[in-house]
């Protein structure tokens, strides 16, 4: 049975993001920008998906300002893919960001114009949560790299103009 906990032990943090993402070649084989996300990691919002006593996935938070988070960094062992495990983990996000009253929460992730087969998955993860395309942006990590920002409303209350 999997259980999912809010961890605050940085090294832990570390631990186990190291663990996950390096476990994931295909989303995550630059050395560099993992180990950032590693070391960032330690200093966010932090949630973990245990299955027993072992980490099968993880997801960091950035609080970009008092209205928006953003999912920093986000790893689910590829053979627990496909159970609810990250949608699982983005619930207890929505959940924990609404009671902080948080408006929006945002993604970036490798854009659509890059053929990656992986990406396209992570994409479709994505939307299949309620995560909406913004923009894709080559300026952010090179034009090898086109970042798509993703947006979701933590809030459903519709406004009127």
């Amino acid at each position: 049975m999997i259980q999912y906990k809010y961890i605050l032990d940085n090294n832990l943090k570390g631990n186990i993001c190291s663990m996950v993402l390096n476990s994931l070649p295909n989303w995550f084989g630059i050395e560099e920008s993992t180990k950032d996300y590693i070391n960032k990691s330690k200093d966010m919002l932090f949630y973990v998906a245990y299955d027993d006593k072992t980490p099968v996935g993880f997801v960091s938070i950035k609080e970009n300002n008092p209205y928006t988070a953003e999912i920093f960094c986000m790893g689910v062992l590829e053979e627990y893919h496909n159970k609810k495990i990250g949608t699982t983990l983005l619930k207890y996000i929505h959940h924990h960001l609404r009671r902080n009253d948080f408006k929006f929460l945002m993604v970036k992730t490798l854009g659509p114009s890059h053929k990656d087969p992986y990406y396209k998955k992570t994409r479709g993860f994505y939307e299949s949560i309620g995560f909406s395309p913004l923009e894709e942006i080559k300026e952010i990590w090179g034009e090898n790299c086109p970042c798509l920002i993703m947006v979701k409303s933590l809030h459903h209350e519709e406004n009127s103009l």
